[in-house]
């Protein structure tokens, strides 16, 4: 992509309309994304913003993503060194309503942009090196990237200073590639009197990804082939002592995940049909006095959406896209309270709700 000598550029217009219900909640978000990305000889430049609304029972919020702008320039084929900025989102700070309902929906198995909200500016820089070893390809990453210490009392989602490492193992071969990868990262940021809506520490990633290519079982010839991406990972966070925080349904925890997508060509028609699966699983505990407070939460869903990309002549494409989810989302409450020793007063809640959901997207692009 960025050893073509050739400028080109690429315009891609992207309008969204998510509706979600959590047991007997509903949530809705429209997003409107507009991208611009130059490419020249070793070069990419891209910018993005969005505007959105997000809407709930409990509140509506109306603002704007954050506007990023990001640099890649490749010194060598495999290595890349980027640089990037990003402003903060409107609003930058949330007030106690718009923080509760953000947590209507607020867990991970849940796709909505609107958890971008409540985020400072930051800028930062990240490089990768490839080593190439035999049939196998390794690539060492790292990065950094700063957040000032926002001002105010309202809530806010602040990471302060987040460094980045990690590795990727790549082998191919002539039916495809797999390519394995750890990433780990920590964040500086402290709790900000309670206001904080980062949970703290950082994240370990074990990520699987497969590119391959499967015969159209109705071309009668079997030269035909449609290619197949598979992708699963593990986060798992770690120094998250604030994990239970006001704007998420449950804790966050240990999130699992699994996509499959396969591209179909008709004719001048391509069509992209994906199913994603995830899984959070997540505690907290807290301590006051003689009482103790345990949460146990887990939540999952399973997601089904087709693309289709239909060129429009020239250089313009259009890409409808429609998919569904459900899953569900539950918790267990236990306080105890310490009366004696060996003996304590326990009481106990439950939930469990129903998560469904369903999505569509028009996206516009031009290529110059």
């Amino acid at each position: 992509m960025l050893g073509d000598d050739a400028a080109r550029s690429r315009i891609t217009l992207v309008g969204t309309a998510r509706s979600y219900r959590v047991g007997d909640s509903s949530v809705t978000e429209r997003v409107a994304n507009a991208t611009y990305e130059l490419f020249l000889s070793r070069f990419r430049v891209r910018v993005d913003g969005a505007l959105l609304r997000f809407a709930t029972r409990a509140d509506v919020i109306e603002g704007a993503l954050p506007i990023a702008a990001r640099f890649d320039f490749a010194p060598r084929p495999g290595d890349t060194v980027t640089t990037f900025v990003r402003s903060a989102s409107r609003p930058f700070d949330l007030t106690p309503r718009q923080t509760t309902a953000l947590a209507t929906a607020g867990t991970s198995t849940v796709d909505l942009e609107s958890a971008g909200l409540g985020t400072p500016a930051v800028g930062g820089a990240r490089v990768a090196f490839a080593f190439p070893l035999g049939d196998f390809v390794l690539a060492a990453r790292g990065g950094v990237e700063a957040e000032p210490r926002p001002a105010g009392t309202l809530p806010v989602y602040w990471r302060g200073t987040t460094v980045r490492g990690g590795l990727a193992l790549t082998s191919s071969s002539g039916d495809g590639s797999l390519t394995a990868s750890l990433e780990a990262t920590r964040s500086s940021g402290d709790s900000l009197g309670g206001r904080n809506l980062f949970p703290g520490g950082g994240s370990i990633t074990l990520q699987l990804v497969t590119d391959v290519t499967v015969p159209n079982p109705f071309d009668p010839l079997g030269d035909e082939r449609w290619p197949v991406r598979a992708v699963a990972f593990y986060a798992r966070p770690y120094g998250n002592d604030r994990s239970d925080q006001p704007n998420l349904i449950i804790p966050q925890g240990n999130l699992f995940g699994a996509v499959g997508t396969i591209l179909v060509a008709a004719g001048d028609l391509t069509f992209a049909p994906t199913l994603q699966l995830l899984r959070e699983t997540s505690s907290s505990e807290s301590t006051s006095g003689i009482i103790r407070n345990r949460i146990t939460g887990s939540a999952w869903t399973a997601q089904s959406g087709i693309d289709v990309t239909i060129p429009l002549g020239g250089s313009f494409e259009l890409t409808p896209q429609a998919g569904f989810t459900f899953g569900s989302v539950g918790a267990s409450f236990a306080q105890t309270a310490a009366l004696r020793r060996g003996r304590g007063l326990v009481q106990s809640t439950t939930f469990s709700d129903a998560i469904r959901g369903t999505w569509l997207s028009i996206q516009l692009s031009a290529a110059f």
